[in-house]
């Protein structure tokens, strides 16, 4: 086998490379070509390119301006009411400093109607009885009530500041002390200036009331006034005015079951001249107070 693989077959034999050029292989010794340098053809079209992109996206930036301010923008835009929403009610709480409001009767001090001093003289005029009432009733002047079963006191009042013809009933509280309610017929001597009205009648008789029928000697000097009131009202169909508030006791350990007292006058247009009502009752006992308001409500224009 060895001898035949000798014998000059053309197929066994390798190719002689010695006498071949080697080629595709780079000349170094050329001188090179320079890179990098675009042409002015290339430079047109990356310019191109470059403004087309700058140009799509300040189109976008438009378009997603113009939605917002559409919608985003201008809800908001609608929704700041400047009346509700100012500067100083979104910065007030908690920094600016509180002032109360001076016409809150919780807050204000009472109007000067509500003083100890009162504003007139007090007169007491001469006495005069009140005329007879019906069963069950008590009459002043020209007025009556009805008396509630609890109160069955007959009172004294015969002495009373711009008030005649009077006629009261009372019920007791603790001790000598009495809630009490009285009617009479308003006098205001001439040398006065007369009768003043109904509103300054009811003042005058409320504060004199305060200071002379021995309240202030349980109220003290400067007692705390609170649920006042000065208004107009009507009595059985009659024009009338109501002055009222709550005396609190400066010595709240004076009486053991109240420490307070309503005060109240009322005065009222009847035919024969204005006729009033003056009282002061517990204000810490609840029925006492509710019972005045019976009274009150009972009352009727006789003559």
């Amino acid at each position: 086998m060895a001898e035949d693989r000798q014998g000059g077959d053309p197929r066994g034999t390798l190719p002689d490379f010695s006498s071949q050029e080697p080629a595709g292989l780079p000349d170094y010794s050329a001188p090179e070509t320079p890179v990098g340098e675009p042409s002015p053809r290339s430079r047109r079209r990356a310019l191109v390119v470059m403004l087309s992109v700058i140009g799509s996206t300040l189109v976008l930036i438009a378009v997603g301006a113009l939605v917002l301010s559409q919608t985003v923008f201008r809800s908001a835009l609608e929704a700041d009411d400047p009346a509700e929403t100012t500067a100083g009610e979104r910065t007030a709480t908690g920094q600016e400093e509180y002032i109360p409001d001076e016409d809150d009767p919780d807050l204000a001090p009472p109007p000067p109607i509500f003083t100890q001093a009162p504003t007139t003289a007090c007169t007491i005029p001469d006495s005069a009885p009140a005329a007879s009432a019906d069963p069950g009733t008590v009459r002043g002047g020209d007025l009556q009530y009805t008396i509630p079963s609890t109160w069955t006191a007959p009172w004294d009042s015969t002495s009373m500041p711009y008030m005649d013809e009077i006629g009261a009933q009372a019920r007791n509280v603790e001790g000598n002390w009495y809630s009490a309610v009285s009617l009479g017929r308003v006098v205001f001597p001439e040398d006065e200036g007369g009768y003043p009205g109904l509103e300054p009648a009811a003042v005058a008789i409320f504060q004199c009331y305060a200071t002379t029928a021995g309240v202030i000697g349980a109220f003290g000097e400067n007692p705390e006034v609170t649920d006042y009131r000065s208004e107009a009202i009507t009595v059985d169909g009659a024009p009338a005015w109501i002055v009222q508030a709550t005396y609190h006791f400066e010595d709240s350990e004076m009486y053991s079951t109240t420490s307070a007292s309503v005060v109240t006058s009322i005065v009222v247009e009847t035919p024969d001249g204005a006729s009033a009502l003056a009282s002061d009752v517990a204000a810490d006992h609840e029925d006492h107070v509710a019972e005045l308001q019976e009274m009150i409500d009972s009352l009727e224009v006789v003559g």
